[in-house]
């Protein structure tokens, strides 16, 4: 099977483990361990500070490597671990260290798949990387709706079956990827790779898009956490909340496969403008805790609010930064500003579940105006257009 198509499914197969858990691990810790909104905040928001220092040394140890496979090893298999170890955890710290742990391993896994993807990809006119990306991106829809089905049908302690199989799942695809050695690996100290690797930040596009891109990006957080309780709350059933997380995806899958691409003489600031935009329609609109109907009318937005915005960065980073460093440069912008602004809304989205129930989707609204603020700096007419190339060669 050729590489495109093996990494394709490592992604794949990631993406099934991250469609059960984003939506169902709030519930199934709610459920199953007992734990608070709150406590269910900090939970989710401990492993986006962690990355902050985990995020550049990882990108830092990976460049060192001789094989690209091996981060997606390391981080599967570390992920796979974790997640085997929660039924043993009974108590509220044991339980928050394992998901500070499998929640870093995840967010470290995910840029170099990415970068795999991107890297697979990069000279295919049949399977470029938009259409890579929707394969992942329908993959998390099916693990949405499996896992909704799974507890209607068997209830919440069920769906941690799902955790586990795409874990140990992902672990094999990760060793059954064709090698990929480099042909001049990093000899390099340690200490000098993550110097300059941090020398990224100095160039003002990209720091100024990537902090717009995590705040709007961050007015996620609130729905991540607790948009399933509260779909499940209002009276929605297990298979409708699986259908509206599915849903949200299949518009992301659209937009990847059949507009990305024709999307190349937009600047990647514009993409992340549309995301902005979009997240304070669709947050203003969840806080008024609309019927199924309009729900579904409001996913929608979900192409737009994550697809767009992501979009916007990868190819700010494919326009800015040379290819032989575009993991190091995701992994640095998604550790450094995004992770931190994730981070801090999800610590405020658990105590605003509690206190407000839907009100705190207004969190969102406030998060992805200062990401609109921010990218309107650079749409500015003396900002030029950033080019991207046709083709970049590993040096």
């Amino acid at each position: 099977m050729p590489s495109i198509a093996r990494m394709t499914l490592f992604m794949m197969l990631a993406h099934v483990a991250l469609g059960a858990i984003m939506p169902y691990l709030p519930v199934w810790l709610a459920t199953t361990k007992g734990l608070s909104g709150a406590q269910i905040g900090v939970i989710l928001a401990s492993s986006s500070f962690g990355r902050i220092l985990v995020g550049p040394l990882a990108a830092a140890w990976a460049e060192g490597r001789r094989d690209r496979r091996i981060p997606l090893i390391v981080f599967s298999t570390a992920l796979a671990v974790g997640y085997l170890s929660f039924p043993f955890l009974g108590v509220f710290w044991p339980i928050a260290l394992a998901c500070f742990a499998t929640g870093v391993m995840f967010q470290c896994l995910m840029p170099f798949a990415e970068a795999g993807v991107m890297r697979v990809t990069s000279q295919s006119r049949r399977w470029p990387y938009g259409r890579a990306r929707a394969a992942a991106s329908a993959a998390f829809v099916l693990a949405n709706l499996g896992a909704g089905a799974t507890i209607q049908a068997f209830g919440v302690e069920a769906v941690y079956a799902w955790f586990i199989i795409a874990c140990l799942a992902t672990v094999a695809c990760g060793f059954w990827l064709h090698p990929e050695p480099i042909a001049e690996p990093v000899v390099t100290p340690l200490s000098t790779r993550l110097k300059d690797s941090f020398a990224l930040f100095k160039r003002r596009t990209f720091f100024l898009a990537v902090l717009a891109a995590s705040f709007i990006q961050a007015a996620h957080a609130f729905y991540y956490g607790f948009s399933s309780k509260l779909w499940l709350e209002q009276g929605f059933s297990g298979s409708q909340v699986g259908m509206l997380w599915a849903f949200g995806v299949i518009v992301e899958i659209a937009f990847f496969a059949l507009l990305a691409s024709r999307l190349n003489h937009f600047r990647p600031e514009t993409l992340i403008l549309w995301g902005g935009i979009a997240s304070i329609i669709r947050w203003a609109a969840f806080a008024q805790t609309p019927d199924l109907g309009v729900t579904f009318l409001v996913q929608a937005l979900h192409a737009l609010t994550f697809a767009a915005t992501h979009m916007g960065f990868m190819r700010l980073i494919e326009a800015e930064i040379p290819l032989a460093q575009r993991a190091t440069g995701q992994q640095l912008g998604s550790a450094i500003i995004m992770s931190p602004t994730m981070g801090l809304a999800s610590i405020a989205a658990g105590s605003l579940y509690d206190q407000f129930q839907s009100g705190g989707y207004w969190s969102g609204v406030i998060l992805a105006t200062i990401g609109l603020i921010l990218i309107s700096l650079l749409l500015s007419p003396k900002q030029p257009t950033l080019k991207l190339p046709q083709e970049d060669q590993i040096r």
